[in-house]
C-alpha cells in the first residue's frame, strides 16, 4: 500500500486541500494518505496553535474516508529538522509538493539527498513550468523518477493566507467553517 504524505501549515485546512486530497485517494485508490500539520515553531509565520490546526484537519481525513488521518509527529519534535528527517520516519513515503516548493528544494535541509532518497509527488501551482524546473536543475533532472508529476489536477487559486485575509466562507469546508466559528479563531490577520 502506497503512503501518501501530505505536509503544510493548514492555518487552516481549506476547500484546495480537500480537494488535493481527494484527488490523491481516487487517482491511488490502494493508498493511504497522511496529512502532517507542521508545529507551531516552524517559522512560516503566526499561525493558529497546533491542536487547532490538527483538529481541522480530522474533521476533514474524516469527511475524505477510512484511508486518511493526521499525523502530529512533526509536533512531537524539539525543534524543526526538516522534511528530510520527517521522510526517514516515514521510510516509503510519497511527500506531496506544489510546484512552487520546487523553486526553493536546493535550500531544503540536507539538500540533495532529501530528493535523492526520497520519493514526491509534485501538484501545478502559480502556473509554473515544471519541465524548466527540472531542466534547469541538475539533480532534479537526474532524479526525475522520484517525482510523480500531476498533470490532470486543475489549479485551484484558493490558499489559507487567501482565507485568512478575505474570511471567505466558500474557501473552507462547511464542517472546517463551523469549528473556527465554534472557537473563535482567525478574528485576526495571522
Amino acid at each position: 500500500m502506497m503512503t501518501i504524505i501530505y505536509g503544510g501549515t493548514f492555518n487552516p485546512p481549506t476547500i484546495a486541500h480537500y480537494l488535493i486530497a481527494k484527488h490523491l485517494i481516487t487517482k491511488f485508490p490502494n493508498s493511504k494518505l497522511i496529512f502532517l500539520p507542521t508545529a507551531s515553531f516552524y517559522a512560516k509565520g503566526a499561525k493558529e496553535a497546533f491542536h487547532h490546526r490538527y483538529a481541522m484537519l480530522e474533521i476533514m481525513a474524516k469527511k475524505l474516508g477510512p484511508n486518511v488521518s493526521v499525523s502530529d509527529f512533526e509536533n512531537q519534535q524539539k525543534q524543526y529538522l526538516g522534511t528530510y528527517h520527517t521522510l526517514k520516519h516515514f521510510s516509503g513515503a510519497y511527500f506531496v509538493l506544489g510546484a512552487d516548493n520546487l523553486l526553493t528544494i536546493s535550500s531544503w535541509i540536507k539538500y540533495p539527498d532529501v530528493v535523492i532518497e526520497n520519493k514526491f509527488i509534485v501538484f501545478p501551482r502559480d502556473h509554473i513550468n515544471l519541465e524548466k524546473v527540472f531542466s534547469e536543475n541538475e539533480i532534479l533532472n537526474k532524479y526525475r523518477d522520484n517525482f510523480i508529476i500531476i498533470d490532470d489536477f486543475d489549479q485551484i487559486d484558493i490558499s489559507s493566507s487567501l482565507y485568512r485575509k478575505a474570511k471567505s466562507k466558500e474557501y473552507l469546508l462547511p464542517e472546517v467553517q463551523q469549528y473556527i466559528e465554534k472557537n473563535n479563531l482567525y478574528k485576526e490577520e495571522h
